[in-house]
Order: structure tokens, then sequence, then C-alpha cells
């Protein structure tokens, strides 16, 4: 079985994660207009930080990059150049997480605000933990520069956020090349050439540091938007598309069923016979975005816990607190206590 992700029928990446690479070619010379006009792309489609390209579009961008730019490694290069700002909303959600750890969870539900052109995926070891990243169409030949380009912006981002951040070793799915240099000066740890998967390894402890720039109140309304803009995903599952909306509905209050389904263009029943196809219901998700946003507050947040059973739709406290108990085994107190922030 190919270790390749199912590729959707109209894979996308996020318009700002195009813009961030633009930006980082002028910056190392190349003219952007000439760019976009090889990959027929134009600035309006660009303009808005939530829109989304075609994934073959920025596809053909990274192999007019590999071909302009004069570097043994362009990947690398280009990734030591990418700011995370212009990523928008998920790299914000990402540099605001309260650990490591937080901001490794995040980027596991929202990969797919950035682009649908792989997938994240994380292995937990004894010591250590072992970052992933499996690309649609492994053997293209701009899947070098994209996924060398992506590993290096990430460690980038990461070093100057996070205390003793460093690797223990990374992997790269081509065959070593001639100058070992380049990687060496941005990943500096082992290097496996000629693997099975492209991956990054670091110690397991750092997923408790605190990240210097956590900022939970910002947390809190990136992911409102965030969880907004994968409900709209055409390519969602039906189940992501429902979490994302009871995201939403749940900062209002009760969530109501016949309204979601409404939304989503179905009837109560059609939903629940579409979502029982995918393995799930909607109670099932309705309790696992429920946890997932309680345990969220009590981290990160100082909100008295009858105040987040208000958040999360709960008529009465102690409805939540018994539902809570179900879930973790503690109650909230008890879990604030071992996990909060600070």
């Amino acid at each position: 079985m190919s270790n390749a992700p199912h590729e959707p029928s109209q894979a996308s990446v996020s318009a700002s994660l195009t813009q961030a690479v633009l930006h980082a070619a002028s910056r190392l010379g190349l003219d952007r207009q000439a760019l976009l006009t090889a990959c027929d792309l134009c600035d309006e489609q660009l303009a808005d930080p939530d829109a989304r390209i075609p994934f073959s579009a920025q596809q053909a961008l990274w192999s007019e990059l590999d071909a302009r730019l004069l570097h043994p490694e362009p990947g690398l290069l280009l990734g030591r150049n990418l700011t995370p700002g212009p990523f928008s909303v998920l790299s914000y959600l990402l540099q605001s997480s309260a650990t490591l750890g937080d901001a490794l969870n995040t980027a596991l539900r929202y990969q797919r605000l950035g682009g649908e052109g792989g997938e994240l995926h994380i292995e937990t070891h004894d010591d250590s933990l072992l970052l992933l990243y499996r690309p649609l169409h492994p053997q293209h030949p701009a899947t070098r520069i994209r996924v060398l380009a992506m590993l290096a912006c990430w460690v980038q981002m990461t070093t100057p956020l996070l205390d003793g951040f460093r690797l223990l070793g990374a992997q790269f799915r081509h065959d070593a090349p001639d100058d070992l240099t380049p990687y060496q000066d941005v990943f500096a740890c082992p290097l496996q050439f000629a693997s099975d998967e492209y991956a990054i390894a670091l110690p397991h402890a750092l997923c408790q540091v605190p990240l210097i720039q956590a900022n939970p109140p910002l947390q809190q309304l990136l992911r409102q938007h965030a969880e907004t803009l994968l409900a709209r995903l055409p390519s969602a599952s039906l189940g992501a598309r429902v979490i994302g909306l009871l995201g939403e509905q749940l900062a209002h209050g009760e969530p109501d069923r016949a309204e979601l389904a409404r939304a989503l263009n179905l009837s109560e029943r059609t939903l629940q016979r579409r979502l029982a196809e995918e393995g799930c219901s909607y109670q099932q998700l309705l309790a696992d975005t429920r946890r997932q946003l309680a345990e969220q507050h009590l981290r990160d947040g100082r909100l008295p816990a009858a105040e987040i059973a208000l958040l999360l739709g709960y008529s009465e406290p102690s409805v939540f607190f018994r539902a809570f108990r179900l879930w973790t085994g503690l109650t909230p107190g008890e879990y604030r206590a071992r996990h909060g922030a600070g």
C-alpha cells in the first residue's frame, strides 16, 4: 500500500502560503510577475489571504523556482527566506500556542488550511517525536524543492520560539547530494538520505516547553476563524465540515442539529446516514468537539469551569462536569491543575 495520501479531486493550497513563497523568491532576486505568468496565476487570486488556489498551480510555481534559482539546494534556500507572517491564520495559530506539543496538535488538526499537497503525521517513540510529511506525488520533480522548503521554514520558524530547540535527526527520500553543507546549516543534526520518508525527529521533552509567543486569548479567536475556514474547504469530509460548523455554533451556545444540517444543504436524516457511512455520528462529533474545546479552555485560559460549561452549550455546569470526568477521568479543576499553563 502506498504511503502517499489520497489525492482530493480538487486539491488546493492557501493563497497566503503562495504569497509567502513569491515574497521569498522576490527577495532572492527572481521576477514575481514572470513567475506568476509562468504558472498562469494573477495577483487578484492571491489578494485574499483566506483564498485558495489549485495545488497544480502551486506545483508549477515550485517547478519554475527549481529551474530559476541557482543554488545546489533551492528548497533549503527558499525555506530559510520564507517568513511565517504571510501564512495567515495557521502560522499565527502555531506561534501563539502554549507549548510545542499544543502547536503540533494544532498543526495536525488544521494542516489542510496551509495546503492539501501532503499530510503531516506524528509518531511518538520513547524519548523522541517523529514528524513525517507524506507528499502527494512523491516522485514529482518539484516535490523535493517543495518539501525541503517546508521543512527548512518549519525549523527556521520554531527555533526562536522555543528555548533549547534542537533536532535529533532528519530523513529525506532522495539520495545524498555531493555537498551536505546546506543541510547541515539548516538542520544541524544527523542526516539520513534515500529514506522511505521525509521526517524530522526531536526530543519528546520539548513538547512540554512553553512557546515564547504563547497567547491564549489570541488562540481562541484564531481557532474560531480556523474552524470556519476548515468547514468551507470543498474537499473536506462531511465529518470535518460538521466539526467546523459545531465549533462555530458552540461559540454561541447550545448547538442546533437541524440548523447545522440546513447549513450543509442536507436533511437531518441524510446527515446522520452520511456520517454513519464515514464511521461517525453527530453525537460523537459533538462530544469530541466539546472535549477538545474544554481541554483547550482549561489549559490556556483562566475562565471558571462553570463559564466554560455555558460556552460549550451545556444547560447546567453539573452536566459538563459529569461529561468531562467521563472523557478524562478527572474533574475540570484536576485537569487544569495538571495541564494548565503557568
